[in-house]
């Protein structure tokens, strides 16, 4: 007999660390990012690591006692910052540490268990600050720890006093990169309440397509049902992944890169931090990779956080939510039809079943196509033909659905390709599982159902459920 493992739910969110990591070059927006640093680690009570950098050149200078005045003088400087936000009531720890302050800093985030590293917007170091950006831009885009970019501590301040909830606006793209964004903003409501704006810029062009209406693109955004519909898909995912903290969303088209549109969005919220995501691209790849992250940091006037992609990695594994909406797609044939049962079998209680059919818009009934220029016959006859695969549809309808408190809906698409057609519907549908049988023709195309569902599978990025053919 198997002995029962019991667990206790563990709290969702990034693992907690062991410190605040603040860097500080003892300038006025440094002071601001430290008074910051220090009022989060006495809120969440966890210890400040202060730490200065000193560049190996500097220490290179000639003249001994130069230099040992010099480093006196930076340690002093020091000792006074860590004691002045150590009378705010902070746990406060000291230390010089020797090279670029961006290379100190990632360094000591990514080997110490490091929380959250805090850093002032300024900072640029020799030449290479043209291409490869300021310390607090190469300090986000490589530590394996969210990194707080402070402007405007005074916000922080406010917020962490209890006086105002924070207004945060979180950057969005259905990415996992944007989904850890969103997860780290349970790490901000630890500390206090916030107020959440989350934003989309759609690329038109990008976003229609996988609608189905490419076709009729306006010239300018995006048409209204496709805007429905991705807004629709936003609210469904960020409320999977935030649960019950309310937010709002703020959908905008725009067919320029979207970090100068999403910078705009979030200054009209009157936002006092920006979260985002990061792929952190290292080294050459940030030659051919194009930056979101990089591009927000440098057109945001408010704070910005940048929470790595990594930070996903320490999360526990929730429970997915319900599925409540499941597509199925059949060509009529037995082993495609045998996936129709194991659709409604997803659906536990209430819940609705998009059973649809795919025609070429030429197909005929019996297997036969158009030929030729489309005349008056050949439309009545084509829509007959699809009228009697609707009703062939609503007769694959399982008896016990309706009792069972399942709704269905009926359709059939006319569409030259079968796995673009599935999963255009399975967008506008909203479909939480997309099911499908492994392998059965498809119409007048003669393509096998099995190739249908590799090719939904890398179009989609909905859950597939495969259903076998049952054992001869």
């Amino acid at each position: 007999m198997k002995a029962k493992t019991t667990q206790k739910p563990r709290r969702s969110g990034t693992t907690a660390g062991r410190r605040i990591l603040c860097g500080t070059d003892f300038s006025e927006n440094a002071g601001e990012a430290a008074a910051v640093a220090a009022a989060l680690g006495k809120q969440l009570k966890e210890p400040v690591a202060l730490v200065h950098a000193v560049e190996k050149p500097y220490l290179l200078s000639p003249g001994a006692e130069v230099m040992k005045w010099l480093m006196s003088s930076r340690r002093k400087s020091l000792a006074q910052e860590a004691e002045r936000l150590r009378k705010t009531g902070a746990n406060v720890h000291e230390t010089i540490s020797y090279g670029p302050a961006d290379e100190v800093l990632v360094d000591l985030a990514n080997k110490g268990q490091t929380r959250m590293l805090v850093v002032a917007s300024q900072g640029r170091r020799g030449v290479e600050r043209w291409f490869l950006g300021s310390i607090s831009e190469r300090t986000a885009e490589r530590a394996k720890v969210p990194t707080l970019v402070v402007r405007k501590g005074s916000a922080f301040a406010a917020w962490i006093r209890g006086d105002r909830p924070l207004k945060v606006f979180v950057a969005f793209n259905f990415t996992s990169t944007s989904e850890a964004a969103v997860h780290w903003i349970e790490e901000l409501q630890a500390i206090g309440p916030c107020e959440v704006v989350v934003g989309y810029v759609a690329e038109p062009p990008a976003q229609q397509t996988p609608l189905g209406n490419a076709s009729s693109l306006p010239h300018f955004g995006l048409s209204p049902e496709g805007r429905a519909l991705l807004e629709r898909n936003l609210k469904e995912r960020v409320t999977d992944l935030l649960g019950p903290t309310p937010f709002r969303a703020r959908l905008e088209s725009n067919w320029s890169r979207p970090e100068s549109r999403l910078a705009e969005l979030a200054q009209e919220e009157g936002a006092d931090l920006l979260v985002l995501g990061s792929h952190q691209y290292h080294g050459f790849e940030r030659l051919w990779h194009s930056s979101v992250s990089r591009g927000l940091l440098h057109r945001a006037t408010m704070s910005v956080a940048v929470v790595p992609w990594a930070t996903l990695k320490n999360r526990a594994i929730n429970l997915a939510p319900p599925v409540q909406r499941v597509l199925v797609t059949t060509d009529f044939s037995n082993l495609a039809n045998h996936a129709i049962s194991h659709a409604y079998s997803l659906l536990r209680g209430e819940g609705t079943v998009h059973l649809i059919h795919v025609i070429h818009p030429q197909e005929l009934p019996g297997g036969e196509s158009l030929k030729g220029t489309p005349d008056r016959r050949f439309k009545t006859r084509h829509s007959k033909h699809a009228q009697a695969c609707t009703e062939r549809l609503r007769g694959l309808i399982p008896p016990a659905a309706a009792n069972l408190g399942i709704l269905t809906e009926v359709e059939v698409i006319e569409h030259h390709e079968v796995a673009q057609a599935i999963c255009e519907s399975a967008e506008r549908f909203g479909a939480h599982v997309i099911c499908l049988g492994t392998h059965g023709r498809s119409g007048v195309s003669k393509a096998l159902l099995g190739s249908v569902a590799q090719r939904v599978m890398a179009r989609s990025p909905r859950p597939l459920f495969l259903v076998k053919p049952p054992p001869q």
